[in-house]
């Protein structure tokens, strides 16, 4: 006879259960190995215990800490409370399995369907995904939705900082330029484009990939709004935007909208989280994130209290990360370059698993003659996630994902960074070309990067090389300031391997691979270096960024109708961001101000704009257009490009990762043009020659302006996105233009340089290039960047590394000076025969 022990068990006890440690440890069928809690578990279940009822609360752990376990007891608390439905939320199907997998360990009743009548009743913790949550037809309530939400008292956030970039994705509308909506809202605002950048303009009507992303005035946007309006209603029912349009239907006239060859793009100010009611009236919202350092966005985009946020739950230590060490072989020794590298990972594929986490495409060709496999898309990185966990694989490229992925233990011993992720879509690259070397910017890829260097060590027993290869990466991590932005464990991480780094110094790839051989194998005494770095870390203050709270408040003024409530919130935001320091941030913001005012006072929207223009050149300008402000040079060459690199660079070593990074932004692809701009820009100032960007700037004139002296310019027309065997008559029309414009603005006894950037120096038979006219092509670029290198590495030896005389020295020896500068490093254009 079987005995029945379930008679006898009283079945209130456990359900009664309220404090999550508790609930742990009388939980019945836990599966083998989950007896006990660990320390940083129970730290942060206590510390939210007596918390339980702030609305807001952020919790953070190291990465392989067992943040998840610590939701799901959270939850199943809750629900013993009688806070139901309690909703586990994920970025993704694969971290959702991963959940209900760690919900049957730990013997929780789990559901994956929200309208399950389990989940409903408060009998079952539901665990789903973000897309699932945010969409046009959520079950958690829109307004214009028949059914009623579905009820929602306490929900988990897990990997917080993935879910913010899916709320951005799934609150805006794309209409590609397939649609017939595009053409429809071009033809309407063509006018207007056209009054801020007339080429661009012609570049997107031209279907040119690597034209620039537009930003539809703002006061056109919102006058027209009811033509907009009858524009896009007839379509809401089409696949392409029955899921985001009901997020800004109601919403457009603060829309900020965007265009260029591939989409329009109509972004709210912020996601507008107030409209999934479920979510935004929930009691109980907790968010679990292991990387995500700024906790600002929580603000502008879930709507979260500022007070509960800033007191975040933490462990009582930071130290419980497995080791890693992080080098950046290319900064070790000039000598080594990415083929070395790539050679060197070949190496360790025979023993281990090798993942690289590339940018894009583009960037992943370079490692298909190393890689055993190369993914991109959600299924094939779950995939070969799978089979790295299993089994070993070799070298594995993932394209454009640094978040969202576990690869624990073997699964990955040497992780290769090879660039931050790139802006995408319209929106993003107008915000990253604007905020570019902002305080706010720097945050944001920090963040990246931490996100990507925290995929291979999940747990405190594991190790892991992480390897930067792009020198902006080196760049972003050697910057003086930024410490406070970066998990205390990862910044003891980061500055053990700098003093390692140190030792390695000159190292060629045979003694940097024998190092990194060390720490793969379990080097007894990397392990104990490793171990002591981690001695006393703890979790820092939360840090919000001073506008993000106004900028909140600014939105939710404005959709309930208050804008000129909105308009001070904005302006508290653009102030907040002035004390802080940060002048770039202030005036990109200047556009949100000057949007809401418009429909207060029109004429002051545009004083705004035109205040906010002298912080951040690159926002729109306003009506009627800027006046051009002639570029003056100074003094000579060599003074100026002293005065810039002291400027700029607080030693020789800070030069060569700058210059290194700005020589890797001089690239030919047509998604990064506005990146190549910039950086030929930086380049000038790197050799002391004065520069501008009068079309970004002003609406015309060239991409790049170039000032040799006050009587001699190089007028730059940048085509590093062109494939053509000929330079295009358009592009050649461009320069002869550009070089009208500048003899126009400066005057007839001028000398000019007409050049263009392109891979070929033919000029198609149906253009005329200007007189005189010089090409930087493939081969001239990589001979420029060859000398530009040899010099700043030159500078970089000297203490103090540079002086007057010095750099005259050097740029004379490496043809730099502004005399002959164009004669070594372009080639005259040629006309098709």
């Amino acid at each position: 006879m079987t005995f029945d022990f379930k008679k006898l068990a009283r079945g209130q006890a456990i359900s009664s259960i309220t404090d999550p440690v508790a609930l742990f440890d009388a939980l019945p069928n836990k599966a083998e190995g989950y007896g006990y809690l660990r320390a940083a578990q129970k730290t942060i279940l206590d510390a939210w215990s007596p918390r339980r009822n702030e609305r807001d609360l952020v919790i953070k752990t190291n990465t392989g800490a067992g943040k998840t376990i610590a939701g799901l007891l959270i939850l199943q608390a809750c629900i013993h409370e009688n806070m139901v439905p309690a909703l586990y939320l994920v970025p993704d199907p694969h971290l959702q399995q991963q959940v209900l997998a760690e919900a049957e360990h730990l013997g929780l009743r789990t559901v994956n369907n929200p309208e399950d009548s389990k989940f409903i009743s408060g009998d079952s913790i539901c665990v789903t995904t973000m897309q699932v949550l945010i969409n046009g037809k959520s079950r958690f309530g829109l307004t214009n939705n028949i059914r009623p939400p579905l009820p929602l008292r306490a929900v988990v956030v897990d990997d917080a900082h993935a879910a913010l970039l899916l709320t951005e994705e799934q609150t805006n509308l794309k209409i590609s330029f397939e649609h017939p909506a595009y053409n429809e809202l071009l033809n309407l605002f063509e006018d207007e484009l056209g009054e801020q950048n007339f080429n661009a303009l012609s570049d997107i009507r031209d279907r040119d990939p690597a034209a620039s992303t537009l930003r539809i005035p703002f006061w056109s946007w919102y006058d027209k709004r009811q033509q907009v309006l009858k524009i896009l209603r007839p379509y809401r029912a089409d696949e392409d935007f029955m899921w985001s349009w009901p997020f800004v239907a109601d919403l457009l006239q603060w829309c900020q909208a965007t265009i260029n060859t591939n989409a329009i793009e109509i972004t709210p100010p912020c996601p507008p989280i107030e409209k999934i009611l479920s979510f935004a009236q929930a009691d109980r919202r907790i968010y679990l994130t292991a990387t995500l350092a700024d906790d600002s966005v929580l603000l502008t985009h879930f709507a979260a209290n500022p007070e509960s946020v800033n007191k975040t739950i933490v462990p009582d230590s930071a130290a419980d990360l497995g080791d890693r060490l992080i080098l950046a072989p290319l900064a070790l020794n000039s000598s080594i370059n990415h083929d070395d590298v790539r050679a060197m990972i070949r190496s360790f594929a025979e023993d281990y698993n090798v993942v690289v986490l590339v940018p894009s495409h583009n960037q992943a060709a370079q490692w298909s003659d190393v890689a055993n496999a190369t993914v991109s898309k959600a299924a094939e990185i779950s995939s070969v996630v799978e089979q790295l966990k299993a089994s070993h694989v070799g070298v594995v490229v993932i394209v454009n994902r640094y978040d969202g992925i576990d690869l624990p233990d073997t699964a990955c011993r040497v992780l290769v960074i090879d660039g931050l992720p790139q802006a995408y879509s319209g929106t993003e690259r107008r915000e990253t070309i604007a905020l570019r070397n902002s305080d706010a910017m720097v945050t944001r890829q920090l963040q990246r990067l931490e996100q990507g260097m925290g995929r291979a060590v999940r747990s405190r027993d594991d190790r892991c090389v992480v390897l930067l290869l792009d020198p902006r990466l080196v760049q972003l991590i050697s910057r003086a300031d930024v410490t406070n932005r970066l998990s205390p464990a990862t910044k003891a991480q980061l500055d053990l391997s700098h003093r390692i780094a140190e030792r390695l110094d000159g190292a060629n790839i045979a003694e940097l691979q024998g190092v990194i051989a060390q720490v793969l194998s379990g080097d007894p005494g990397f392990r104990e270096l490793s171990r002591e770095a981690l001695v006393g870390v703890t979790y820092g203050p939360a840090l919000l960024s001073p506008s993000a709270g106004h900028l909140r408040c600014a939105y939710d003024a404005a959709v309930s109708g208050q804008t000129a409530e909105a308009c001070k919130h904005a302006d508290n935001a653009i102030k907040a961001a002035v004390k802080s320091g940060d002048e770039r941030l202030a005036g990109w913001l200047g556009e949100t101000l000057a949007t809401y005012q418009h429909a207060v006072d029109a004429v002051k929207a545009q004083e705004i704009l035109n205040a906010a223009i002298n912080r951040n050149p690159t926002i729109l300008r306003p009506r009627g257009g800027l006046s051009y402000h002639r570029v003056t040079v100074a003094g000579e060459q060599s003074r100026l490009a002293c005065t810039n690199l002291l400027k700029r660079f607080r030693n020789g070593a800070a030069l060569l990762v700058g210059v290194d990074a700005v020589l890797a932004d001089l690239v030919w692809d047509n998604e990064r043009t506005d990146t190549t701009e910039n950086a030929l820009g930086d380049l000038a100032g790197l050799l002391g020659l004065v520069s501008q960007r009068p079309e970004r700037d002003y609406g015309r004139g060239s991409d790049v302006l170039w000032a040799l002296s006050n009587e001699k310019f190089a007028v730059i027309e940048a085509k590093s996105g062109s494939v053509g065997e000929y330079i295009a008559k358009k592009d050649i029309n461009q320069l002869a233009g550009s070089v009208n414009w500048c003899r126009a603005e400066y005057g007839g006894g001028i000398s000019i340089v007409p050049l263009i950037m392109h891979p070929s120096n033919i000029v198609h038979k149906s253009g005329t290039p200007p007189q005189d006219t010089r090409v930087l092509n493939r081969k001239k670029l990589e001979e420029l960047k060859t000398s530009v290198l040899a010099y700043a590495r030159a500078l970089a030896h000297d203490d103090p590394f540079c002086d007057e005389t010095k750099v005259q020295k050097q740029l004379r020896e490496h043809k730099l000076l502004g005399t002959e500068l164009f004669s070594v490093y372009s080639v005259a254009a040629k006309c098709q025969n």
